[in-house]
């Protein structure tokens, strides 16, 4: 199957041509915020504000139908 897309500027074209590096982008981050949640060594207040930031960047992905 061909797709053919087409732009009027490489403006406008540079967020789907870069689509990869924004998914993988969000994939190493949420790795990254995973990791930091469930082995990183923090304070109980930190820990509650790195578990708010986890919850959120998850139901952010969630409401935008992002499945890393």
């Amino acid at each position: 199957m061909k797709i053919k897309l087409e732009f009027e500027d490489y403006e406008d074209a540079e967020v789907h041509l870069r689509g990869l590096d924004y998914f993988s982008a969000l994939h190493d981050f949420k790795q990254w915020l995973r990791n930091e949640w469930k082995h990183g060594d923090y304070e109980q207040y930190q820990f509650e504000i790195l578990d708010k930031i986890y919850e959120k960047f998850n139901e952010t992905l969630n409401d935008y139908k992002i499945e890393i």
